[in-house]
């Protein structure tokens, strides 16, 4: 499926740096590199996959543009499966945008967010799966991210697909047989159930279930730290972050607005978010800054309530344990200032006040028990668990395709128990491999394509 026009765009980041690459892709990119390149010693045979040092010079040959390295990659054998030109010059972005120029100017044009990777696709260099993997490696935010991301790149999720999609395949091949044969079916024979089926709705369910861990891998966690005011929620931040991040005073109502800082913990992204004292409002801005709390306690992963150990608790205290204990995420209780001597104990609050939160004593002046709540954060996304082959579902297309899968297979299960026709079962078989391939894009709408691409940045 190669394209029949060529594209270039610059592959690192704008900016000053030590080297700036551009790629090139198309039946274009050996013709550009000859007519622009001219190599340091004259024996340039332009083999494939091979760096020539030389200029580049302008298209009319007039003007030496940088000094450079190119490599020629021709088809199949390149990341697009089509024939692939890359320049390595100085990151000057006024020399990038130069060679650009040029090539633009031999009839290149610009390449659209994430064409290189969309080519590749296209070209049969790598399923839709692995192609998403990219994006997720381009943007991990930690060492798990990038380890997921990597291993569904080489095909581990794409795979596990595969495995799906032949259990499947394996199914109506004995169910058609059945339809074609029917005459010597007794009337009130009802067919088997193929074990195919229970083995496929028990694999789609092991990767549905690895769908929310891998999401808190490659997105993060969300940390919202709330409590009423002056119990040391910007202290905390402060002491998780490692710098001072908010404003910490004796003033109540001092952090109005949120303010998120993202540090790194055992290999995961973690994002504190500070949040304003909940009370009963003084001013209307104040109301704005306690609104905005509660609307993002409904985004949150996990919630650290903090508590003041060293003073009487209050109905502000009780209102805030009320008003979150059913929530659907990990509740910690943080019991801070356990360097001053404590003045109530947790056996004083009602059970069913606790129920759902783990509770932890801190110190976030000094820094006791705060091991003990970064251990709480990461362990809430079960990271010792994670499995090594990258066989995990990270992206929200990928879960509802499984889900429709999964439910194909629910209704060709029951089809059968119900002693319906196996025509009706073949039919949700059919479906389910259906949704399955959208995950590979064996089977994917044209604008679904783009819109899953054009996420990706230029010159991937």
């Amino acid at each position: 499926m190669t394209q029949t026009d060529t594209i270039a765009a610059i592959a690192t980041p704008l900016g000053t740096a030590g080297l700036g690459i551009i790629r090139v892709s198309g039946p274009m990119a050996s013709e550009a590199g000859r007519l622009l390149f001219r190599p340091a010693h004259p024996n340039c045979n332009w083999q494939s996959h091979h760096a020539y040092h030389g200029d580049i010079v302008s298209a009319c040959g007039t003007t030496t543009l940088d000094e450079v390295l190119v490599t020629l990659m021709r088809a199949p054998h390149s990341f697009t499966g089509e024939d692939v030109l890359e320049i390595s010059c100085h990151g000057n972005p006024l020399i990038l945008q130069s060679i650009l120029e040029q090539l633009m100017t031999l009839g290149c044009r610009p390449a659209r967010p994430g064409e290189f990777t969309e080519r590749a696709y296209l070209n049969g260099r790598m399923d839709l799966s692995q192609a998403e993997a990219l994006a997720t490696i381009i943007s991990a935010q930690s060492a798990k991210a990038r380890q997921i991301g990597l291993a569904q790149m080489k095909g581990s999720l794409g795979r596990k697909v595969g495995d799906l999609r032949m259990l499947l395949i394996e199914a109506l091949a004995g169910l058609e047989a059945a339809i074609d044969f029917t005459e010597d079916v007794h009337e009130n024979e009802t067919p088997a159930l193929p074990p195919q089926i229970h083995e496929a709705i028990a694999g789609i369910e092991l990767l549905l279930s690895t769908y929310r861990q891998a999401r808190l891998f490659t997105c993060g966690i969300n940390v919202i730290i709330t409590g009423k005011p002056n119990v040391g929620k910007s202290s905390l931040l402060n002491s998780l972050a490692g710098r001072k991040k908010a404003i910490v005073t004796d003033i109540p109502g001092t952090t109005r607005d949120l303010i998120t800082q993202t540090i790194t913990l055992g290999g995961l992204a973690v994002h504190l978010t500070d949040t304003a004292g909940i009370r009963k409002p003084q001013d209307a801005i104040e109301k704005e800054g306690i609104d905005l709390v509660w609307e993002h306690l409904e985004q949150a992963d996990i919630i650290v309530i903090v508590l003041d150990g060293s003073k009487p608790l209050t109905s502000e205290d009780r209102h805030i344990l009320e008003h979150n204990k059913n929530r659907d995420c990990q509740m910690i209780i943080a019991v801070n200032k356990s360097d001053l001597p404590a003045v109530w104990s947790p056996d004083q609050l009602p059970d069913d006040l606790l129920q759902g939160f783990d509770m932890l004593k801190i110190s976030a002046k000094s820094g006791d028990g705060l091991d003990a709540l970064k251990k709480a954060v990461t362990d809430s996304t079960g990271s010792s668990d994670i499995v090594s082959d990258g066989g995990m579902i990270t992206q929200l297309r990928h879960k509802l395709a499984l889900e429709k899968a999964l439910t194909h297979l629910m209704a060709a299960r029951e089809t059968i128990t119900a002693g319906r026709s196996p025509e009706f079962t073949a039919f949700e078989l059919h479906c389910a491999l259906d949704a399955l391939d959208e995950i590979t894009g064996k089977k994917i709408q044209e604008d679904i394509l783009h819109k899953i691409f054009s996420s990706f940045c230029i010159g991937k």
